[in-house]
């Protein structure tokens, strides 16, 4: 019997819907090929495979929908939907924009693209995007959601109004009660947003970044002792799983108490003893506390695991053995499954540097890695920044996870934020980047950062830290990035007497792994430059014991 291309998406969409997925598949597919120039049936296939996860496949046929009708506002928006599930977003935002005329009234259309351009970073384009978009829907939920997603990044001064509004229209959403405690935080308001992590945690316990957040919250309001307390009755709960426990550990890891995170762990391990994950960071967790020794059984009990974090982890902890030989064959292996992991090349270089191998020169004594570089900031656009950077900071807390110790430090992206004065000093920071990369040696395919040395650069993960009177960075790395760095905005006295205190130090590794290695760069900060270097070196501060010293990083990524 005759089907027309309608009949055939209702028919197969129902069959999907009643579980018969390999027949609403089939029907498809012949849908497909009977009428292969319908573009709303091509359509609705795509949102077949989009709910049933096979997004390469989804992705196929929206594009070929609107490759048949490059009018057709839903596929786009679909496509972009997709394409954003995989994190595109950039090619996302750039399939929607040609879309714009047809969709000018199109209240969806504007929604999602200025989700899209939110998460490509191009704020500016979302901010535009979303003022459509609430025009043209000004009680819709979904677009009162990504309303209060962008203020929040964007550090909206109606960014509480605007997550408010969300919440009317969308009560009790989790989401939107984490997002509105991060908004209250920052606006100084901290027991109203403890009141909603709490309800995060009493009508979602096992939502594991609600708990997080809620510990993250009580550590910044000066509770120390117990602020990670309710992850115990939540693991005791029916059905609660490793997850759980793994956030509770990275809780505790995070403001440096490896001994009490290693025992969440052993009982955890107590549970699901042929757990792998649970038993790689529990040997992680034993090294941080000074146990590598029985870190080392750990290891050798999944002596069958062989993934490249396997190997990086337990490369580490035969530094922390001092057996320099067996870390370095761990970490060439992870090497090679990874050629870019930043944690395994830092540690391969401490390897090498306890060795006297020479190839650490050429990984990081190379000239022009490491540099500091003068911002092309007039005295006036320094002081906007250095006023504007000083209020951020009067609501912000020590965070858990970070290097700093003693400090505080700003809360989202930085240059996700709407002031003009960070508009201009990440056009400075660009600038200065682009001066770094032509002062760089020649491309070296082998090498983790000349690999990548003419690749298109991004900055990410752009933060501000404040040392007021005390405090300073641990040793660490920052394994998600390219280049690392730090500028410098307010620098105290005592960066000049005897000690070189608040000084950065480059290549000095964490206690407790290749001890008797110092710093290969000491940097006195500068207000007004920028120190860059390869995210491979490990980097932390000698303490500050007076005075004020503000910063600004991020990291820099490639893409090819």
């Amino acid at each position: 019997m005759a089907r027309s291309p309608q009949e055939i998406a209702q028919t197969a969409t129902l069959l999907a819907s009643q579980g018969r997925e390999r027949e609403a598949e089939a029907l498809f597919e012949r849908g497909l090929a009977e009428f292969p120039n319908i573009a709303r049936l091509a359509n609705s296939a795509g949102n077949f495979h989009f709910k049933a996860g096979r997004l390469e496949r989804a992705l196929m046929l929206f594009e070929r929908a609107l490759a048949i009708d490059p009018d057709l506002v839903e596929a786009g928006v679909n496509a972009a939907i997709t394409l954003a599930r995989m994190d595109r977003f950039a090619q996302a935002s750039a399939l929607l924009r040609p879309l714009e005329i047809r969709a000018s009234g199109n209240a969806g259309y504007w929604r999602v693209r200025a989700d899209v351009e939110r998460q490509a970073r191009l704020y500016a384009s979302a901010d535009a995007s979303m003022a459509r978009a609430a025009a043209l829907d000004p009680q819709g939920p979904q677009t009162a959601r990504s309303r209060a997603r962008l203020s929040l990044e964007r550090g909206s001064p109606q960014v509480l109004e605007h997550i408010e509004a969300a919440l009317r229209l969308n009560p009790g959403d989790p989401a939107l009660l984490y997002d509105y405690a991060q908004a209250l935080s920052v606006a100084g308001q901290m027991v109203e947003a403890l009141e909603c992590t709490a309800t995060l945690v009493r009508q979602v316990p096992g939502w594991i970044e609600g708990l997080k957040l809620h510990a993250e919250l009580r550590w910044a309001a000066g509770d120390r002792d117990r602020f990670a307390d309710h992850f115990e009755p939540v693991t005791a709960m029916a059905g609660a799983g490793t997850a759980v426990w793994m956030a509770w550990h990275e809780t505790l890891a995070g403001v440096d108490r490896a001994a009490e995170s290693a025992e969440v762990l052993a009982r955890a391990r107590g549970r699901w003893p042929q757990d792998s994950e649970l038993a790689l960071a529990h040997a992680v967790a034993l090294g941080e506390a000074g146990q590598p020794g029985e870190a080392e059984a750990v290891f050798e009990s999944f002596a069958g695991m062989s993934s490249p974090d396997w190997a990086t982890a337990r490369g580490r902890n035969l530094l922390r053995l001092g057996d320099i030989a067996r870390a370095e064959a761990q970490l060439a292996d992870a090497r090679a499954a990874r050629p870019g992991d930043v944690s395994a090349w830092a540690l391969t270089d401490l390897c090498w540097r306890l060795s006297d191998d020479n190839r650490h020169e050429w990984l990081h004594g190379q000239p022009g890695l490491v540099r500091q570089i003068a911002l092309r900031l007039s005295d006036a656009e320094r002081d906007a920044t250095i006023a504007l950077l000083s209020e951020l900071h009067r609501h912000s807390a020590m965070p858990i996870g970070q290097s700093v110790k003693t400090g505080s430090q700003t809360k989202g992206a930085l240059f996700a934020r709407a002031e003009p004065e960070l508009a201009r000093l990440e056009a400075a920071l660009n600038e200065a980047l682009a001066e770094y990369r032509a002062g760089l040696p020649p491309c070296d395919p082998s090498h983790p950062l000349l690999a990548r040395r003419d690749d298109p650069w991004a900055i990410v993960g752009s933060w501000s830290i404040l040392l007021d009177g005390a405090g300073h960075h641990a040793a660490h790395i920052h394994p998600r990035g390219l280049l690392s760095s730090a500028s410098y905005w307010l620098v105290p006295e005592e960066v000049d007497a005897p000690g070189e205190a608040g000084w950065l130090e480059l290549g000095r590794p964490p206690p407790g792994i290749a001890e008797g290695l110092g710093s290969l760069h000491t940097v006195r900060p500068v207000v007004g430059t920028l120190v860059v270097f390869p995210s491979t070196l490990f980097h932390g501060t000698r303490p500050i014991s007076r005075g004020r010293r503000m910063t600004v990083a991020f990291d820099v990524t490639a893409s090819a």
